[in-house]
């Protein structure tokens, strides 16, 4: 993560760092997770923040699957529909969303605080154990064949060759491969051993399941070993041997469910043979530089270290690289331009000829676009190109994100000042963007303008009031030298003056609970938020006072916050604390259905903040009223 959640407690922020999304699958799984995350393959379809956070998504592969990663025990943990994941293991859909989530909370502020829509633990959906990774499925496997002696190994191996054609032809290539290492055959031409890999890579179908894939797998593994005998006989011969491999368990990920990611595995071990015959044979003409190119932009899965492959080819076929990449650039850009232009044209003649031409017209590609210009930009940094990497950037800011690209490329590069510059330009230009009111408010703060930082952040609270911003804009009061105190009670101020008026008008709080009723009774203006933020601040006892308010009739409140507020009252307000889970606790029952989990953990929550005699009368008034439910009168104790 290459900025950590400033908020959040440190040992969440690790659990979302590449490394930690590796550990808990693989490289590859991850490398192919990353794709899915970047092409927008994951749909995100509702998200908890604190104190339980968590990300539910679509993420739309070959297949749709649904998909959720939340935080517990300070680790990541998931589940998925996908067959992989169903047997305990951490998917790359898995690793997508968490990839999404990281994204979506960078640049969020005040998350360590109860959130206006947080879940407490009783709320919380049970889930399943964290999955398992792949290390240690392999390790298991790893140790128990290594238990076993040869002669059962071998006598296994034969078995399940007369039982499968399949592995009889694994084990034939093997074979095959075996006597060729041992022959060390030097004269074996490049025609040969292509052929070798075709057959041990052949997917011999246009679409392979889990267990397709992994029959695949065990077969086309044997590839490696003879990879490595060719580097040690002809390097050169190694690198377009490997390539041929690699496009051909590229060719095999495209067509396979790789739920584990085992094909992605392969991928990375062969581009790691390529690594090291490109390492061997030193040096490379100026036409590798070519075909490196398209090796990078046919890659499904980021299978190679770029960094090393460009410092194995030489002077010569980096050059070359670069050059190509540059007009690859060009030509993809004015394309572009020239779509955006026609499109324009098209739309100013306002025809029904010209909207039914309008497809026809430069079809372009902005994927393969965006896959040059970040290459072609990473390219320019490497080479100390500083100015025409920012020249790239600057050529089209017709979107907001251009921009952000501008903005965060000066700071990278420590030109803080030309960064507040741009962001201050962009802003006043497009007002309504929010990501470059964010980059603004960054650059603002960076730069000590605390009035003015002051002035944004009190504009955000008023557009849309929230925990975060409540917080973010009480820390810009304090750095422009204001009185905290009496600036936290004007926002509370403010905040009961627009429940109110909402309460008035008939409108809906923003901040109000959809998932289920927060009362019997919600006659009153919605507090939720200034619950939320006293919460947030642990004044219970206020919180307590503000959701039993009546003035203007019943106070309504998130039961979230209600239940926050009563585990956390102090013994003495054992009664009050009672009263609020019961509120709690009617809302829930409105909309329950068997099995009644969360309903059932309430009431043992309830139980114990009573004496025996009331809560013994409350289970049989519970009984009474809710004798039609009778999963839950079956779950409920007799007496305690």
């Amino acid at each position: 993560m290459s900025e950590h959640h400033a908020s959040w407690p440190a040992p969440w922020n690790l659990a979302l760092t590449d490394a930690a999304l590796k550990e808990a699958s693989s490289a590859a799984i991850f490398s192919r997770a990353l794709s899915y995350a970047r092409d927008g393959s994951v749909k995100v379809i509702e998200e908890e923040p604190m104190p339980e956070p968590s990300l539910r998504a679509f993420v739309h592969g070959s297949q749709p699957h649904t998909t959720e990663v939340w935080i517990e025990d300070d680790a990541l943990a998931g589940e998925c529909d996908c067959p992989h994941a169903e047997e305990g293991w951490f998917c790359k859909h898995q690793v997508a969303v968490a990839l999404v989530w990281r994204k979506r909370l960078k640049g969020a502020v005040g998350l360590d605080g109860p959130a206006a829509h947080g879940t407490t633990k009783a709320g919380h959906k049970t889930h399943k154990q964290p999955a398992k990774t792949a290390k240690a499925r392999r390790a298991a496997l790893h140790d128990f064949l290594h238990s076993l002696d040869s002669a059962a190994l071998a006598e296994k191996l034969l078995s399940l060759a007369d039982q499968y054609p399949e592995v009889q032809l694994e084990l034939s290539s093997w074979q095959e491969l075996t006597e060729l290492q041992e022959s060390a055959d030097a004269d074996a031409d490049q025609s040969v051993l292509k052929a070798m890999v075709g057959n041990l890579m052949n997917t011999e179908r246009d679409w392979m399941d889990w267990g397709e894939s992994a029959d695949f797998l065990s077969r086309a593994e044997a590839v490696l070993p003879l990879l490595k005998q060719t580097r040690l006989r002809d390097p050169h011969m190694a690198i377009e041997l490997s390539l041929h491999a690699l496009r051909q368990a590229w060719q095999a990920l495209e067509q396979a469910d790789d739920s584990d990611g085992a094909i992605g595995d392969l991928c990375q071990s062969i581009a790691e043979e390529w690594h090291e015959a490109l390492e061997a044979a030193g040096p490379q003409a100026a036409s590798f530089g070519d075909g490196y190119l398209q090796l990078h932009l046919d890659d499904p899965c980021e299978s190679f270290d770029a960094s090393r492959a460009e410092a194995a080819m030489g002077a010569v076929a980096l050059s070359r690289f670069r050059e190509l990449l540059a007009e690859r650039w060009r030509i993809a850009k004015d394309a572009r331009r020239a779509v955006r232009s026609a499109q324009a044209e098209l739309a100013a003649r306002s025809t029904r000829k010209a909207r039914a031409g309008s497809m026809e017209v430069f079809p372009g590609d902005d994927y393969l676009l965006d896959s040059l210009e970040r290459m072609h930009l990473s390219q320019l940094e490497q080479a100390g190109q500083v100015e025409a990497a920012l020249e790239v950037l600057m050529e089209d800011l017709t979107e907001p994100s251009a921009h952000s690209q501008v903005i965060a490329f000066l700071e990278r590069h420590q030109r803080f000042a030309e960064a507040l510059e741009h962001a201050q330009s962009a802003h006043a230009d497009l007002p309504d963007d929010s990501r470059l009111e964010a980059d603004l408010l960054r650059c603002v703060e960076r730069e000590g303008l605390n009035e003015q930082a002051l002035v944004m952040r009190q504009a955000q609270f008023d557009r849309g009031p929230s925990v975060e911003r409540y917080q973010a804009l009480l820390q810009a009061g304090a750095r422009a030298g204001l009185a905290v105190d009496a600036l936290r009670l004007s926002l509370l101020k403010q905040i009961e003056a627009q429940e109110i008026e909402n309460f008035k008008r008939g409108r809906r709080s923003p901040h109000a609970a959809t998932w289920r009723s927060s009362s019997t009774v919600t006659r009153g203006p919605d507090v939720s938020l200034r619950a939320a933020i006293l919460c947030f601040e642990s004044r219970w006892l206020e919180a307590l006072a503000l959701v039993q308010s009546v003035v203007h009739g019943p106070a309504s409140c998130d039961p979230r916050h209600l239940e926050r507020i009563a585990v956390n009252l102090p013994k003495e307000h054992a009664s009050e604390a009672v009263t609020l889970l019961q509120r709690v606790f009617d809302g829930v029952m409105q909309h329950s259905s068997s099995p009644y989990q969360e309903a059932l953990s309430l009431v043992k929550q309830i139980g114990q903040r009573m004496d025996i005699t009331r809560r013994n009368a409350w289970l049989l008034e519970l009984r009474m009223k809710y004798k039609a439910k009778r999963n839950f009168i079956r779950d409920l104790p007799m007496r305690w």
